[in-house]
């Protein structure tokens, strides 16, 4: 090597050295970064003669070059952080993540078709509902649609600024009512004695989040008190509930309690052993969904609460609706007189529990049609299929729950014969048929569903599955959505950019991306923030090794100088 070489070489070597010192001076300087991966220095030489066509003679300087090599997969220390939204990522995977352009408003936001990927998980909820990290990015995943309730399957930026509680499916109702008295001495117990009992219509949903309402309607056997039939209707009259269906016989013990149940066909129902649950299997049938199940919780068998009999001094549970009284002698029904609404409401439904005409089930179902003035619509439905059994009358009331001229009577056609259903005196100001209070005074804790009050939306918290739950006042979370984590065949290969984000590359390959767990990502430690990979007493020794060798190449400089300025001398 010529002394001229060795000033190149020299130069190289300083120049590799500073590109350690970048490095290292990077690393330091962002030690305490969410989410920095640490770079290293790799160094390479050139040797003389090593080129193609080449010789070791040849005019070739011999150098050295500095490589930055990158470190993504190294996983950084989970520390914990006051921040609940802060997700550190355990094991392989990048959060996607998107860059605003800077193209929208204070109350809209546009987005870079580029994606991004990064492991800083310190996010936060801005004024627009994203998510977003310390560094600007806006967190990418699945969205639930708001009107199917189902989980996306594109991926876009988290947004949970309007979310609103949707109402799940109902699955289970409860009965805490006592049905009838026993009778004071069995032995004279006849038909007329029976007794009927209806709840109040309780509010179900179906897998739409749409609302319907169901009632129950017990009728006491004409031939032994202890025997009841327990049938569950479609209280807004559309024929969602089969009844026959949905009818049991329930059997009760002599001191009130549940003894057994049936179903339509004398089939057993459940246990008959003291303590066990007694449910019956509700099916109903609304819009899309074809086979909706609901669990009726009646209580246990021998259990003294739930569903029970009152001995004869007792005081069995006030039905909340009229019944229909048919006289088959003059084809006749009548409705009990009852209040169906009330003068201020609107959207309101009432219907009358049914009773069985020739095997049809047979209601009154009053609709309201106008607010203002009060305006409703009665007629006579078949309860099962809600097919209509009489022409439909339009009433309209007063303010003080009187109607104005309103109709007496319907005429109805039932399985081929005529009938006439009696109506309610609506024009008496002292017992009107709409009440002038808010409500009706109903029982409405007797029948109960699993359904909850509606809440308003109070924050968002994140799982260790990436699912995104939204927080209801009324003490529900609800799916909003799911993060997405991007994996790739190199993850070393892909391209830094400002905020300790990614691209991808060639080198890196095409992202797999999908939910927490898929395409061999991790999972999320929520309520941490994953520490840069910093080595501060390696990089700091490193620093000093930099040092010297930098300065042991400016001394090869300054020789090979010396040793120039002497060639030259030799001239003189």
């Amino acid at each position: 090597m010529s002394v001229f070489n060795a000033l190149t070489t020299a130069v190289s070597g300083i120049n590799a050295q500073s590109t350690a010192f970048t490095n290292l001076s990077n690393n330091i300087a962002n030690s305490q970064t969410v989410g920095y991966k640490a770079d290293t220095t790799s160094f390479q030489n050139f040797v003389a003669g090593s080129m193609i066509g080449s010789t070791a003679s040849a005019d070739v300087s011999d150098s050295v070059s500095a490589i930055t090599v990158q470190h993504v997969d190294n996983q950084g220390t989970p520390t914990s952080s006051s921040n609940s939204l802060a997700s550190a990522i355990s094991g392989n995977g990048l959060f996607v993540v998107s860059k605003a352009n800077g193209a929208g408003n204070a109350s809209t936001t546009q987005f870079s078709d580029q994606s991004y990927y990064t492991r800083n998980g310190e996010f936060s909820q801005n004024n627009q509902g994203y998510l977003v990290n310390t560094s600007g990015y806006y967190l990418d995943g699945y969205m639930v649609d708001p009107s199917s309730g189902q989980l996306g399957t594109s991926v876009t930026q988290i947004n949970v600024g309007n979310i609103t509680y949707r109402q799940p499916q109902t699955s289970k109702l409860t009965l805490t009512a006592t049905v009838g008295t026993m009778p004071a001495n069995s032995a004279n117990y006849t038909a007329s004695d029976a007794q009927t009992y209806t709840t109040a219509p309780v509010t179900v949903y179906d897998a739409n989040a749409t609302q319907h309402h169901v009632a129950l309607n017990w009728s006491q056997s004409t031939t032994n008190p202890l025997v009841w039939t327990a049938s569950a209707y479609d209280a807004d009259g559309t024929g969602a509930i089969n009844q026959a269906d949905n009818t049991y016989n329930v059997t009760f013990n002599s001191n009130g309690t549940l003894a057994s149940v049936t179903d339509s066909t004398g089939a057993a129902v459940g246990s008959t052993t003291t303590g066990a649950a007694v449910t019956l299997p509700i099916t109903a049938s609304y819009g899309t969904n074809t086979s909706q199940s609901i669990s009726l919780s009646l209580g246990t068998i021998g259990g003294t609460s739930g569903t029970i009999m009152a001995q004869s001094t007792g005081t069995a549970s006030k039905s909340a609706v009229s019944s229909l009284t048919l006289d088959q002698n003059t084809s006749t029904l009548t409705e009990d007189s009852s209040q169906i609404g009330t003068a201020t409401g609107s959207n309101q439904s009432y219907m009358t529990s049914p009773v069985d005409v020739g095997g049809t089930p047979v209601s009154l179902r009053w609709a309201q049609t106008s607010a203002s003035p009060p305006t409703w619509s009665v007629s006579a439905i078949n309860s099962s299929t809600g097919a209509a059994l009489s022409s439909t009358s339009s009433i309209t009331f007063n303010a003080n729950g009187t109607a104005n001229s309103p109709p007496t009577t319907l005429a109805a056609t039932i399985n081929g014969q005529a009938y006439t259903v009696k109506l309610p005196n609506m024009t008496s100001t002292t017992s009107p048929l709409l009440s002038t209070s808010s409500s009706l005074g109903q029982d409405t804790t007797a029948l109960t569903s699993d359904a909850i009050a509606a809440g308003t939306y109070q924050g968002v918290q994140i799982q260790s599955d990436g699912s995104v739950m939204a927080q209801f006042s009324n003490g529900a979370s609800q799916l909003a959505g799911k993060i997405a984590l991007a994996n790739f065949a190199n993850v070393n290969g892909l391209n830094a950019v400002d905020g300790q984000a990614y691209t991808a590359t060639a080198a890196s390959g095409n992202p797999a991306v999908g939910t927490v767990g898929a395409n061999g990502t991790g999972t999320l430690s929520v309520g941490y923030t994953e520490s840069s990979t910093t080595n501060l007493t390696s990089d700091l020794s490193a620093l000093i090794v930099a040092q010297e060798a930098y300065s042991a190449n400016t001394k090869v400089i300054t020789t090979a100088d010396t040793l120039l300025q002497a060639t030259i001398a030799m001239k003189q």
